[in-house]
């Protein structure tokens, strides 16, 4: 029937600041509130820390599937040593995974189309009613190989369309896989918002090297603060290191930081919800990582006319291109990252090259592209 709109439900895991949470952000914020009804189903609720909360359309139903309380209770156990605690905190994860799969199955009539934007649900598609249902897992990391647990490699096969945010991923999934129809669709962002948010005062740093990211051994900031400390005992460059983001490499990189002297010049200040200003005044973005899906934090540096050193992985091949028409890709090493720092660091036009080109690049990224594709394949489902 003409105007009768169509109903999704939405699953994630969490609202707490990271990159595919960031990215759910923006997928909420380019459906049409006239052709679609939503209900969003968070598993955490996790309290102060549901940093994008009130970034989640209003007009968008959303519900947590678990309590405040719980995953407090479980965020206070989690670290403990004491083995009645790490037996409470297991149990507690049990409880946890059973109430969401309740609680998300109680809202299963509210439509026939459901996107696990972060294929969390993969565990338990087996305990749902699917039938009748339309499925779509939306995969944001890895390379498209098939889980390893038997229930989740048969749980899989269940998605009716898994969606891709890069070429590596797209090919190994039509390899693994038999049944879901594999797509792929870029990963995308406001422009807009990310220059508006960059024009808020920021406290003066002088010059320096950014990296945004969750403080994870993925992310390897280690290799990045290793590599500047080299380069400011060796050539004793003026420009500091600013990392954003929190995790539970943390305290290890605070030690590693004063074990070096490096306390003045690397600043660890947390995670930010506007990152943006900061990155705007940077010379130079690093993403050390070592897999990405798709680096977001490159691509909105690239939005700000940064340019992007990167260590070479799957989602930054595909962004920054092999032959480094859009950025500097390196190895996961120590002595080229330092190499490729001083070199641009001392060699203003040549940054800026990269600058202009990188902005161009990101312009692929740009949400009102994107929209359409999406918007197209929903409105075929």
């Amino acid at each position: 029937m003409k105007g009768l709109k169509k109903k999704l439900i939405i699953h994630n895991g969490n609202i707490s600041i990271g990159g595919q949470e960031k990215m759910l952000i923006e997928f909420l914020n380019i459906l049409d509130p006239t052709k679609y009804e939503i209900l969003l189903l968070i598993e955490e609720n996790k309290g102060k820390n549901n940093d994008y909360i009130d970034e989640i359309p209003k007009w968008i139903n959303y519900k947590f599937l678990t309590s405040e309380k719980l995953m407090e209770d479980i965020n206070t156990l989690k670290n403990k040593k004491n083995i009645f605690a790490k037996l409470y905190y297991s149990i507690l994860l049990k409880k946890k995974k059973n109430v969401a799969i309740k609680e998300f199955e109680k809202n299963l009539n509210f439509g026939d189309i459901i996107i696990d934007y972060d294929m969390g649900l993969l565990r338990n598609l087996h305990k749902l009613s699917l039938k009748n249902k339309t499925i779509i897992g939306w995969s944001h990391a890895g390379e498209g190989t098939p889980p390893k647990n038997k229930q989740k490699r048969k749980n899989i096969e269940k998605y009716n369309y898994i969606m891709t945010i890069n070429n590596v991923m797209k090919k190994g999934y039509e390899k693994n896989l038999k049944d879901p129809k594999i797509l792929k669709i870029n990963n995308f962002m406001n422009f807009d918002r990310i220059l508006e948010k960059a024009k808020e005062e920021v406290k003066e740093y002088g010059e320096y090297i950014i990296s945004v990211g969750s403080l994870t051994e993925n992310k390897n900031h280690i290799l990045l603060i290793e590599a500047f400390g080299e380069l400011k005992r060796e050539k004793n460059i003026k420009e500091k290191l600013i990392i954003i983001g929190d995790g539970k490499e943390k305290e290890k990189l605070k030690n590693r930081i004063d074990e070096l002297g490096l306390n003045e010049d690397v600043l660890l200040l947390g995670q930010k919800q506007n990152p943006y200003k900061y990155m705007k005044k940077s010379k130079i973005y690093v993403s050390a990582s070592k897999n990405e899906g798709l680096p977001l934090t490159s691509i909105e540096a690239m939005v700000l006319q940064k340019m992007v050193i990167a260590v070479e992985n799957n989602g930054t091949r595909e962004l920054l291109d092999k032959d480094f028409n859009y950025g500097k890709l390196i190895k996961n090493n120590k002595e080229e990252l330092k190499n490729e720092l001083y070199y641009f660091l001392s060699n203003d036009e040549e940054r800026k090259k990269y600058e202009i080109k990188g902005f161009e690049r990101a312009k692929n990224y740009d949400r009102n592209i994107v929209k359409v594709e999406i918007e197209r394949f929903i409105d075929e489902l």
